[in-house]
């Protein structure tokens, strides 16, 4: 379901509508990664070796949201089918949130909720590079309410673990990768007192120890504050940030959390773990930063992105450039009990104290404007910046997708926001990182008859040009004919679909790339 969002106008570098499907990437418009009869709803992505990706997304085709998965190369081609894989064939009529991994070796995990035994429990999966399924290991307590599963790899000694929310408290396993058995006689419950204890994120633990991090929220009564804290699990499944220590990390502990939010974090190997979350009064966007010993390093209570409150800030998304020593942070802004909308981004030195490197209120990225909404924006790091995105609407159901580089020093990148994809009805957007590109995907159309579309943006500001391939200038995967006589038709002019090296004008050097890439 949609939340209410909040939205910007940029004047367009591409404008497209029009949706393609399963080819590589194109400038006449996204490809789409999923599709079918009914919904396929719920993206998530986790980026290969090397430009490839994975996702994973609920197929409502037959009835029951069934869970699926599929490998795409770096053009975004599906390698496991055009479906992908059926992981699980269920019967929910509705979905609740998920979550999946790459592990090594091009292997993929995904855990859910399964109702396939007759009753709601927790199951994970292993599918190899094939595409098979290695295995399925279901836990969880019968009968007990059980939800939010999340799935990691540690790095450490192979280890899959799996978290997920039961009764009050949450759970944690540690599986053999090579069978999905469970390694501890019983999962390791975390509760803080008698606060129901929600996890939030799994991450292997940065430190070279191996085991994993899980954050959690932590809230009493409905009414109550919902605050944050992180745990550090050994894999012998012993809680303690230090051996002298079973105490939580608290990440932040002023203000509540909106209903129904979990913050995302990230580890980074070697440094720490960033975190980011909006809190519900006021409504303003903050930032951690944990070091490998669970010490807060931005304050008690986190870095707010900006020093005033007179704009809602909410739908933050963060991503991490250790290289750069970056933590960026995008969010959608309002101007209160208005229909003015924006969007703007910060930065804070990993190696700093939580001081905000790009102006005391961000940088803006798509001023405050008159729109119908704005939200669900996603980001990306690396190669000495970040990429932004972000969506906004003309009116409802008529969401546009936009997006901006900006230097890690705060410099935008782009003189205009690049149009990544035109007005249909989104839903949340996930990411994922390619050499010098970006890669966002979204649920698109109405409900009903949703389908998930992707596109690929450069760092030099293109929308849709192939990695391996530039001079596929029709996106069907193989340079030819048709792509020469895509460049011919074009010739003189600045059509998009013809323009292969994106510099504004259809001439020799298009003629050029198409040559030298000809299959």
């Amino acid at each position: 379901m949609k939340k209410s969002r909040i939205a910007v106008a940029f004047v367009s570098t591409i404008a497209v509508t029009v949706l393609i499907s399963s080819v590589a990437w194109s400038p006449v418009g996204p490809s789409v990664l999923a599709s079918g009869t009914n919904d396929q709803v719920q993206p998530k992505m986790s980026a290969g070796s090397n430009g490839d990706f994975f996702m994973s997304w609920f197929d409502n085709a037959t009835g029951g949201y069934d869970v699926r998965v599929n490998h795409y190369d770096a053009s975004g081609l599906p390698t496991w089918g055009p479906n992908g894989v059926l992981v699980a064939d269920r019967g929910f009529s509705s979905t609740v949130d998920y979550y999946s991994s790459a592990v090594s070796g091009g292997k993929f995990a995904v855990a859910y909720n399964d109702d396939r035994t007759g009753v709601d429990r927790i199951s994970a999966s292993l599918v190899d590079a094939t595409g098979t399924i290695l295995w399925t290991s279901t836990l969880g307590t019968s009968g007990v309410y059980v939800a939010n599963p999340k799935v990691r790899e540690d790095s450490f000694d192979g280890s899959i673990y799996v978290s997920w929310y039961e009764g009050t408290a949450s759970k944690l396993q540690r599986l053999n990768p090579l069978t999905g058995v469970a390694i501890w006689a019983t999962p390791v419950a975390i509760q803080d007192g008698t606060a129901q204890t929600t996890n939030a994120d799994l991450w292997p633990a940065a430190d070279a120890t191996g085991g994993v991090m899980l954050s959690c929220v932590r809230q009493v009564g409905f009414t109550g504050a919902k605050t944050l804290k992180a745990w550090r699990v050994s894999p012998a499944g012993v809680l303690g940030w230090t051996a002298a220590s079973t105490t939580p990390a608290t990440v932040f502990s002023t203000g509540s959390l909106q209903i129904g939010n979990y913050p995302a974090c990230q580890a980074i190997p070697g440094v720490g773990y960033a975190f980011c979350w909006y809190t519900s009064s006021p409504l303003q966007v903050s930032v951690q930063f944990l070091d490998m010993q669970g010490v807060a390093k931005f304050g008690a209570s986190g870095a707010t992105v900006a020093s005033t409150t007179t704009l809602e800030r909410v739908s933050p998304r963060m991503a991490v450039d250790a290289a750069a020593n970056r933590i960026y942070a995008v969010w959608a802004e309002r101007t209160p009990s208005t229909s003015n909308y924006g969007v703007s981004v910060q930065a804070f030195a990993l190696s700093g104290s939580g001081a905000r490197l790009w102006g005391e209120s961000g940088l803006s990225v798509s001023p405050i404007a008159t729109q119908y909404s704005t939200d669900f924006t996603a980001a990306t790091a690396g190669s000495g910046g970040a990429t932004f995105a972000w969506q906004t609407s003309s009116a409802f159901g008529q969401d546009s997708v936009y997006s901006q580089r900006v230097s890690a020093d705060g410099v935008a990148q782009w003189a205009l926001a690049a149009r990544v994809d035109g007005a249909s009805d989104k839903g949340m957007m996930v990411n994922m990182r390619q050499a010098n590109a970006s890669v966002f995907a979204w649920p698109t159309g109405a409900t009903g008859a949703t389908d998930i579309a992707a596109q690929r943006v450069g760092d030099d500001a293109s929308v849709g040009g192939n990695p391996s391939s530039p001079g596929d200038a029709n996106g069907d995967g193989i340079v030819n004919g048709a792509d020469l006589a895509a460049v011919l038709a074009g010739w003189g002019t600045n059509n998009p679909a013809a323009d292969v090296n994106d510099d504004g004008i259809v001439d020799g050097v298009d003629l050029a790339v198409v040559l030298a890439d000809w299959d």
